[in-house]
């Protein structure tokens, strides 16, 4: 399995020489504060996740749900969990959230609630893996939106894949613009 098990910077979870933040990090810091993830993005990871997501084999993401505990486990526990979530018509035509799936063993075996009505997408944005790096940010741009008073809370979102961590920073900027003091990201898998 490939396990991320380098030294990594701790804000984007990318291979850092001495596990301090990555000159990318130290030039455009993204909103969340800290990024744990499982595995490298390659197989035989990616090939589940793809499976999980595009495939309808959905019953495979219990037991990435367990790998991602065991990276998690050890971390600062948050006041609770949002799966990233879908756009209601692309949930409609996935018929679930796999960052919701992944999240649920973490979140129970943990103790940590799940909120998924506090961070809501507004736009059904184009699939991120079809997009470049800079198209990625652009078609993110407003994408969420909240309406509750999160002031003081740390907030972790839970992903199945960080790539250029758009969705992530957008995500957790617009929980930090509700008052959101820390924000982590947690992913099974760091595509590098």
């Amino acid at each position: 399995m490939p396990y991320l098990t380098q030294a990594l910077c701790p804000k984007c979870a990318l291979p850092a020489h001495d596990g301090g933040l990555c000159a990318a990090c130290l030039n455009h810091p993204p909103a969340f504060d800290f990024s744990y993830a499982a595995f490298i993005y390659t197989a035989p990871i990616k090939e589940l996740i793809i499976a999980a997501k595009f495939s309808g084999q959905w019953s495979l993401l219990p037991t990435l749900g367990h790998l991602l505990l065991a990276t998690v486990s050890r971390s600062p526990r948050p006041d609770f969990i949002i799966p990233l979530p879908l756009h209601p018509a692309r949930l409609k035509e996935r018929g679930y959230n796999q960052a919701f799936e992944l999240a649920q063993m973490s979140a129970r075996q943990l103790h940590i609630p799940i909120q998924l009505n506090t961070l809501k997408r507004r736009i059904n944005t184009e699939h991120q893996a079809r997009l470049s790096q800079a198209e990625r940010h652009k078609n993110m741009r407003n994408a969420f939106y909240t309406r509750q008073n999160l002031a003081g809370k740390h907030i972790v979102i839970v992903d199945d894949v960080m790539t250029s961590g758009s969705s992530l920073h957008a995500a957790a900027a617009c929980l930090k613009e509700a008052g959101a003091l820390r924000v982590d990201a947690w992913v099974l898998a760091r595509a590098i």
